[in-house]
């Protein structure tokens, strides 16, 4: 087993960024190691390295999706933009280093990274307090990053893979200093976040967006309540337009769950869709499991029934069952599979009409979901197109 180079830059938060850049690429410079052909592989091994490859790739994208939010919600200062931004490029090399071994052993999808990610990084955040809030979510976030490079370092030598350990080891490196760099920033930050009487309106107008284009700026005061009224109001208005009712009840908790969630898994456009769509079949077969197809509806007649509620019990376990099956989770489906097992929707052509609501919701979603998760590092944004910042930063 070789051992890990030592390669590493000298380091300090304040660094110039294109510096930075230009140092950090060129001490990373990998080239691949190959494993002894005779190195031990036990039985199922490939499997764990593979959940574990998959794990911290999903993390690299977020860390450095969640990098350049930082440094584009706080393009004023300076140093947070510059240095956030020169340690996603790192994150876009850890990338670059796990195509070999992605390619060998195989990666398994892992949604915790992304839940990790949207529970970190909401709400509307301004000024001194709302740039610590962002720099200790980074520190989780880096933490958990770190960890596992160190599993997959510990593994590759365990493994005798000599290119698993170097990878592994040089990444863990990398994280460390990443945490140093997020730590060093709450100690600079603290003391004016916490002892200083804040300047309310100065430090709401320097966290507003510089230019139009920066729409992860936006405060979600704004943009969540915009964007679930735009989809329900394009939805509504081409069921209006077609004559039928494209617009029901379950549709409004999708809109606002890609509007203030956005970050979510369960935002996803495959997500809303199959999740509607295995919440439909479910609440039919629901029905017709519980014999309740004849039976007084609730939104109709205003009564409900044993064989009504036997339905909506089932009809709430097929859709999880759907969901986790088809890897389509998605919370308001069980408002769409309740409309179907309470007499809702009792005919196809009413089925038909809720799928055309869900289809156009899920276009409109993922559109506003591309744009508001759409993120251009002020670097990346201030230079020339097809700039060596761009290409650090996605190189993926």
């Amino acid at each position: 087993m070789t051992e890990p180079r030592d390669d590493r830059v000298p380091w300090h938060p304040a660094v110039d960024g294109k510096k930075a850049i230009d140092a950090a690429v060129a001490a990373t410079a990998y080239d691949p190691v190959e494993a002894a052909p005779d190195a031990p592989r036990p039985a199922g091994a490939k499997k764990s390295v593979a959940r574990y490859l998959g794990q911290v790739v999903e993390l690299e994208v977020h860390l450095r999706e969640a990098l350049i939010l930082v440094a584009e919600r706080h393009e004023r200062n300076y140093e947070v933009a510059q240095n956030a931004t020169t340690l996603a490029t790192w994150s876009s090399e850890h990338l670059a280093w796990l195509v070999p071994l992605t390619d060998r052993y195989g990666r398994l999808g892992d949604p915790r990274p992304a839940l990790l990610r949207s529970a970190l990084f909401s709400g509307t955040r301004f000024g001194s307090v709302g740039e610590l809030a962002d720099v200790t979510d980074l520190a989780v976030l880096v933490q958990k990053v770190q960890l596992t490079w160190m599993i997959l370092r510990q593994g590759g030598r365990e493994l005798h893979d000599a290119e698993l350990t170097d990878v592994a080891s040089r990444a863990h490196d990398h994280a460390r200093r990443q945490l140093a760099w997020v730590t060093t920033m709450v100690e600079h930050i603290s003391p004016d976040a916490l002892a200083v009487v804040p300047d309310r309106r100065g430090q709401l107008l320097s966290s507003l967006p510089q230019r139009p284009t920066s729409i992860s700026s936006i405060p979600d005061l704004v943009w969540g309540p915009a964007t679930a009224a735009i989809q329900l109001l394009i939805t509504g208005v081409l069921g209006l337009v077609a004559g039928s009712p494209w617009l029901v009840p379950s549709l409004g908790p999708t809109a606002v769950l890609v509007a203030l969630m956005p970050a979510h898994p369960t935002a996803r456009a495959w997500n809303t869709f199959a999740g509607h769509l295995g919440g439909l079949l479910a609440g039919f077969a629901a029905v017709w499991l519980a014999g309740a197809a004849g039976a007084p509806t609730v939104m109709g007649d205003h009564v409900l029934v044993a064989s009504r509620v036997l339905a909506a019990t089932i009809a709430i376990a097929l859709t999880i069952l759907a969901g986790a099956v088809l890897r389509a989770s998605h919370p308001p489906a069980a408002a769409t599979t309740l409309l179907v097992a309470l007499g809702g929707i009792q005919t196809a052509d009413q089925a038909l009409a809720l799928m055309a609501g869900v289809v156009v919701i899920t276009v409109v979603g993922e559109g506003l979901r591309g744009i508001r998760m759409h993120r251009l590092a002020p670097a990346e944004r201030l230079a020339p197109r097809d700039s060596i910042v761009g290409r650090l930063l996605h190189r993926i």
